[in-house]
């Protein structure tokens, strides 16, 4: 930015140029430059004058940073514009009620909602504060004010406390009104007319009630970042700007906050929204602030933990708090840890910032009070009590008895990861899935629970029918949501006289992922030789655990050892298709991993839309599965894993390779891969892509144990 040497003082300035450049609070991404025209600013007092019915005789109490978006335009720039002035204090930061109200004789103010508590406290112990000021309103925003702050402002004041909406990028969007205007308490009031949709993820506008993207247009909103042409690609859309929020409007279009999108905990793909969180902990009687946030957990992606600061004299626990938020919230959004503070970190504007919550509660992990995963009652565990009642919530049934089998009473893999997640809350330590194995009653598995109590880790091999003789199939089952569990129905149908040892996915508890499906293979071979010293092998997998047992194969022969069989179960054909095979390898070296993975998921969507196309018959199919086709089919996936995964499956560009290969294909087009092994037989299966090693897995099962058995019998033979 070039700055002229001799300005032309009495030249009228451009509208459209910027009257001052402001830096955001850099709350929840990096700090962005944001420059506010004259027209911006005009508009932006307009809309304050029109609402607040300001005049000449208004003086604004100034008590935010004039630094800032909201100190500079709402309580510097506004009042001044609209004919008012200003009043001072000699130290923002103290708050003196004798000066702010009986010397400045301020109309209104303006502030976060820390300040207002400040001067409620203050202002509680004025016998006439109504009477010793001057004030007609005041407006909070910034985040969202209690309601007890609000309700004792206006208590003892004797003025409407007003919450307001608004951005840096927008200046102020919506506002309740002094009376006699709209207002409604709970929410941010009405937006300024024709300038505020809520948008949802497909970019369409949402109906009245429910959730979505805040976008904002008019005079207000500025026309762009300062040198970030990226950014403003995806922050403005025409004519709209993308706060980032989240927002509902309601049938009266009364506008309510419910979070940030970049602040949304990802719980194993339950959106939580840090705000709900908080407001419920604040309902607790003994706490005074609270704020939310995610933290890593192995399985679920993102966890909920939150801090807060008890009211002066007041005191309580996590497990107390916990106790509280379970007539508050579902039992998911309870947090996971809690850390009791003296204060919240808070930039310069007053919002919390979440990253130094989550850096503060890394470095006190494993050292605070509050930090192991607790016990919900400090009486004696009952856990067979629990778990009953647990199970019966989770399969809908009060039949359930300690002596029933989970999945005989409908209980499927997912419900039983819900399941163990529970258990986790209620035991204080992890519970890995492999504990269900041989256990899969109530009266069976709480002993097991208890007896393996803080030593439980989840293995990333697990081997089943250990006592049999014969050779193991290694199988790297694939599911990056349920890990062993998935093989249950695998295991069942091999029955006890065929040992398999299930090979979890990277990430899946925690453990750094490979970048390529060539790493993953080679990083779970030395664990297969600890096993099994020299071959021949028997190798299988599902999904992208069939591309790394293909490479695992690959490494396995290059050091001189024989496999006997590959079984592929329907992993992604489309790296395997010649035309974008190419496309992708003339790609990889020149673009981006995320740009690539977006063109392979692109072309993955694209082969299962025309499967479907070309293999409907009857109208109502045809909708659900072009449906299926279009829609993320790994929804339930931690983002996080899903990402890591998706690039390496993008970048994966098998080689050739002369072994036996068995594609059981459900979705995938297996012929794809026969230019990559002359020994490929294609077995079509049922089930789909997600059922086939479930509902559809008997015939699959019946062919590669067939296999299989061929195998040793040519191995005896010789």
């Amino acid at each position: 930015m070039q700055v002229s040497n001799s300005p032309a003082i009495d030249a009228e300035p451009d509208p459209g140029s910027p009257a001052f450049i402001l830096q955001t609070s850099g709350t929840t991404a990096q700090p962005k430059l944001i420059p506010f025209s004259h027209s911006n600013m005009l508009a932006a007092a307009a809309r304050l004058h029109s609402w607040f019915g300001l005049t000449h005789r208004d003086r604004c109490l100034s008590v935010s940073s004039p630094y800032y978006s909201h100190g500079l335009k709402v309580t510097v720039f506004t009042p001044l514009l609209t004919g008012g002035s200003i009043a001072v204090p000699a130290n923002s930061a103290v708050v003196a009620l004798d000066e702010w109200l009986d010397v400045l004789r301020p109309t209104w103010y303006s502030a976060g909602p820390t300040l207002h508590a400040a001067v409620l406290d203050k202002a509680a112990s004025l016998e006439d504060a109504p009477a010793a000021h001057t004030l007609r309103f005041a407006v909070s925003g910034g985040a969202p004010l209690p309601e007890e702050v609000q309700d004792g402002l206006q208590r003892i004041l004797g003025v409407p406390v007003l919450e307001h909406y608004g951005s840096s990028e927008a200046a102020q969007i919506a506002a309740n009104l002094p009376p006699p205007g709209p207002n409604r308490p709970g929410t941010c009031g009405q937006p300024w007319p024709d300038t505020v949709a809520i948008v949802g993820e497909d970019g369409h506008p949402l109906p009245a009630g429910e959730r979505g993207e805040i976008w904002v247009r008019g005079p207000t909103v500025i026309s762009g970042y300062l040198d970030a042409s990226e950014l403003n690609q995806a922050a403005f859309r025409e004519g709209w700007f993308r706060t980032g929020d989240i927002g509902s409007l309601d049938g009266d279009g009364f506008l309510s906050l419910h979070g940030r999108l970049s602040e949304l905990i990802n719980r194993g793909g339950e959106k939580i929204a840090p705000a709900e969180v908080e407001s419920a902990l604040l309902r607790h009687p003994a706490i005074a602030e609270a704020a939310a946030f995610a933290i890593a957990h192995p399985r679920l992606g993102d966890d909920v933990a939150a801090a807060i600061i008890p009211h002066p004299g007041a005191q309580t626990t996590p497990v107390q708090v916990r106790q509280f938020l379970q007539r508050e919230l579902a039992s998911f959004k309870i947090p996971r840890r809690i850390l009791i503070l003296d204060q919240l970190p808070k930039g310069a504007t007053g919002k919390v910032q979440r990253r130094r919550l989550r850096e503060l509660l890394d470095g006190l992990l494993g050292h605070q009070e509050a930090m192991p995963l607790p016990a919900v009652n400090k009486a004696p565990l009952d856990l067979e009590a629990e778990l009953l009642t647990l199970w019966r919530r989770l399969l809908k049934s009060e039949a359930v008895t300690v002596d029933d089998d989970f999945f005989a009473c409908g209980g499927d893999s997912l419900q039983a990861m819900e399941m163990l997640i529970e258990v986790e809350r209620l035991v204080g330590h992890p519970v890995p899935e492999t504990i269900l194995f041989g256990a899969e009653t109530i009266r069976r598995l709480a002993p097991r629970i208890a007896m393996h109590a803080g030593t439980l880790v989840a293995p990333p091999f697990f081997q089943f029918s250990a006592c049999s003789h014969r050779p193991p199939l290694y199988f790297f089952n694939g599911d990056l949501v349920s890990g062993h569990s998935c093989m249950r129905r695998v295991v069942e149908l091999f029955g006890p006289d065929y040992p398999i040892i299930s090979i979890d996915p990277h990430g899946l508890h925690g453990e750094p992922i490979p970048p390529s499906i060539e790493e993953m293979a080679a990083d779970r071979l030395p664990h297969i030789l600890e096993r099994q010293s020299s071959g021949p092998f028997l190798l299988g997998g599902k999904c992208n655990g069939a591309m790394v047992a293909f490479e695992a194969a690959r490494l396995l022969m290059a050091a001189g050892h024989k496999v006997d069989i590959v079984a592929m179960v329907d992993p992604p054909t489309v790296t395997a298709r010649p035309a974008p095979r190419a496309i992708l390898g003339l790609m990889k070296p020149i673009v981006s991993p995320y740009l690539l993975r977006e063109t392979y998921e692109l072309m993955a969507r694209l082969e299962r839309f025309f499967k479907a196309i070309a293999q409907l018959r009857q109208f109502p199919e045809r909708i659900a599965k072009l449906y299926d086709a279009l829609s993320n089919p790994n929804n339930e996936v931690p983002p996080a894993l899903w990402d890591a995964y998706s690039i390496a499956m993008a970048q994966y560009l098998p080689a050739p390779l002369e072994v036996p290969v068995a594609f059981y294909a459900a979705e995938h087009e297996g012929l794809a891969w026969r230019h990559l092994s002359s020994q490929l037989e294609l077995i079509p299966v049922a089930g789909g892509h997600h059922g086939c090693l479930t509902i559809g897995a008997e015939p699959l099962i019946d062919h590669l144990r067939q296999r299989i058995d061929a195998v040793l019998t040519a191995r005896s033979a010789n």
